[in-house]
């Protein structure tokens, strides 16, 4: 879409850290002062009584952020499965889908629903390993997992920040 806003859709299964991505997203960007945290209620996402309440997404969140130039809404999807319509309505409307997972092996087989979701209408989309800080297993054992539950083949890019040093894309 030249010159209008793009969308993208993070989306998750339950707990995956997905709310948090976005408030760093907004607050590299510039788009926010400060990060806010799920467990003080105190973020964009999650902004609900009901959504506080249960420190977990209950319906569709939205931020907006201008990146590289481009202006940006990031939807923040629930990622409870009784509350999978909503992220399977906000894939439909947008550029990219921003699949979080885990960095555990055992939860692979819980992925399958959401790549099911983003490939059957071909959704261009992303995987991004969150939590790194408690892997449970190597990497490229990870994303071999993940390769059992997707129809597409992953590969896995090393991607660091700007402030970070400068580090290529890996693929597996």
């Amino acid at each position: 879409m030249a010159g209008g806003t793009r969308c993208a859709a993070i989306v998750e299964p339950y707990l995956g850290g997905k709310t948090t991505l976005l408030e760093s997203l907004l607050f590299t960007a510039g788009a926010l002062d400060r990060k806010g945290s799920v467990k003080d209620g105190n973020t964009v996402g999650d902004s609900s009584a009901e959504a506080r309440a249960r420190q977990m997404s209950t319906e569709i969140s939205a931020g907006a952020m201008t990146y590289l130039g481009e202006n940006w809404t990031i939807l923040d999807c629930p990622g409870s499965i009784e509350l999978m319509q909503e992220y399977l309505n906000a894939l439909n409307v947008a550029d990219i889908g921003v699949f979080v997972v885990e960095p555990a092996i055992e939860r692979a087989t819980t992925l399958s629903p959401v790549f099911k979701a983003l490939e059957a209408p071909r959704t261009p989309h992303m995987i991004f390993i969150n939590k790194v800080d408690t892997l449970t297993a190597p990497v490229p054992e990870i994303v071999a997992a993940m390769r059992e539950v997707s129809a597409n083949r992953c590969c896995c890019a090393n991607i660091r920040s700007r402030r970070a040093s400068p580090s290529p894309a890996i693929s597996i």
